[in-house]
């Protein structure tokens, strides 16, 4: 037996390389290509989760003891950890083909080198003015980034634009070498996530093959290593604030959230979760220790131009753009049935309260001072955001899918697969989404969420009533 799982093992190893390395030599208006090879690669996923799960139940020694000694005596854990690895550096060559967003990172980072505020220069109006000449290949930067990132303000918090212009300094002139630099940098934050991840499995005392759901994952490798989205290292950082709050180290807690800040804002919606962990006095410490990383991160940007830009940027993006939203995209179509108009200006600004109410609700009817409650608090708190927002990029559900790898709730690792489907958008120039794409990526989420929530009310009623 051991030996057929070690086979398996291997040849989905082997195979899932195979596969991201055909799946990256595609373009994104190859919708149809990718979608093969995203569930050929989500399939030998589930596959290698189950090897894995099979052999810790049983006590198969599928790979030699020795390789234990550093991942808790499970020898089979460094041979997930080194197939991620492998899975990782295997796109270290590979140009992002699924998103634009680079062109906009590599451009703030050699405006930050070379001594330019990012926050208070326009892309498209330095390009006009002949102003660029410090950025290399800035016109293909610039044609590249897409209309939206080239004509706003960059809304980028501070650590992220400090990545940048290191990976900027590190690449020099090469676009290649910057992306190679920007990879390498988010691989380390995800060994950070594996490690972190697996000491938080251990102090909730449950199964330490759950990481292979985020670290393997698909949805993960292909959206931070193959894309170079940085919300890798938001995760590492709030993963690791966590888990020094339950090793009651709060100010190292709290510095952590706050560097998961400075590289996303997204990690303020889980704020509110904490309190009743804390306590008053301990919380607003907590609060005020974050929001004083925050401020200083932002201190070296400081200027007249700073707040109105970046304000109004965070506020185009959460109010005035949309694109694969589940419960606003029904909203909008029965708005238009009732109104004849498109009720997004009125649903900008009561989705957001519908989120914040929900969000205080979970923080102040749940026992969040017990670790395993808090962490499902936390991965609600992000499910409440991202099924209410406007706007859902693939890459927005990093947060929910690694938290819920620590709770009984597995709805997000089917959402990492169902994502992929919201590419179709990205796949036409007019980025036009058809409802039944919409409906085949929520309506399994939806049932699922439904289904564990029911059960787990049913099974667990004393301990699921008492969180």
């Amino acid at each position: 037996m051991a030996r057929k799982l070690g086979n398996l093992l291997g040849l989905l190893s082997i195979g899932s390389v195979v596969g991201y390395s055909f799946m990256f030599a595609l373009t994104r208006d190859q919708f149809p290509e990718l979608l093969v090879m995203y569930t050929l690669l989500f399939a030998a996923f589930l596959g290698v989760v189950h090897v894995v799960k099979r052999a810790q139940q049983e006590a198969i020694m599928v790979l030699p003891v020795s390789w234990g000694t550093w991942f808790y005596g499970y020898p089979l854990l460094a041979g997930l950890f080194a197939v991620g690895i492998v899975l990782r550096l295997s796109l270290l060559h590979y140009t992002p083909n699924l998103s634009q967003d680079f062109f906009r990172f590599i451009w703030d980072g050699h405006m930050l080198l070379n001594g330019y505020n990012p926050y208070i220069y326009l892309p498209d109006h330095l390009m006009a003015a002949g102003s660029s000449t410090h950025i290399p290949n800035a016109a293909f930067l610039h044609a590249n980034m897409g209309d939206i990132s080239a004509k706003n303000y960059t809304n980028y918090p501070p650590l992220n634009q400090l990545f940048f212009a290191m990976t900027a300094f590190l690449g020099g002139k090469s676009m290649l070498a910057t992306v190679v630099w920007m990879r390498v940098i988010i691989i380390a934050f995800e060994i950070g996530v594996f490690i972190v991840g697996l000491k938080l499995l251990h102090l909730l005392e449950k199964p330490l093959w759950l990481i292979a759901l985020y670290f393997l994952n698909p949805f993960v490798i292909v959206e931070l290593t193959g894309n170079l989205h940085w919300e890798g290292a938001m995760a590492f950082f709030t993963l690791l604030s966590v888990y020094m709050l339950f090793k009651n180290k709060r100010l190292k807690s709290a510095l952590f959230l706050g560097y998961g800040v400075l590289l996303k804002l997204i990690p303020l919606l889980l704020l509110p979760s904490l309190f009743k962990k804390l306590g008053i006095k301990k919380s607003v410490v907590y609060y005020v220790t974050v929001l004083l990383v925050v401020s200083l991160g932002f201190l070296p940007f400081i200027s007249d131009a700073l707040l109105v830009n970046y304000t109004k940027t965070i506020g185009l993006w959460f109010g005035n753009f949309e694109y694969n939203a589940g419960l606003f995209s029904l909203i909008k179509s029965i708005g238009y049935k009732l109104t004849g108009t498109n009720v997004i200006k009125i649903a900008a600004k009561v989705l957001p309260l519908i989120t914040l109410l929900i969000i205080a609700s979970l923080a102040l009817f749940r026992k969040n001072e017990r670790l395993e409650t808090l962490l499902a608090t936390i991965l609600f708190c992000f499910t409440a955001y991202l099924f209410l927002t406007m706007t859902v990029h693939p890459w927005y559900l990093l947060m929910a899918v690694l938290f819920s790898v620590f709770t009984s709730y597995k709805y997000m690792i089917v959402w990492s697969y169902t994502i992929f489907l919201s590419y179709q958008g990205y796949a036409n120039p007019a980025n036009f989404e058809h409802g039944w794409i919409l409906a085949l990526e929520y309506v399994p989420v939806y049932t699922v969420l439904a289904y564990e929530l029911y059960a787990t009310r049913k099974v667990k009623l004393p301990v699921a009533l008492s969180d």
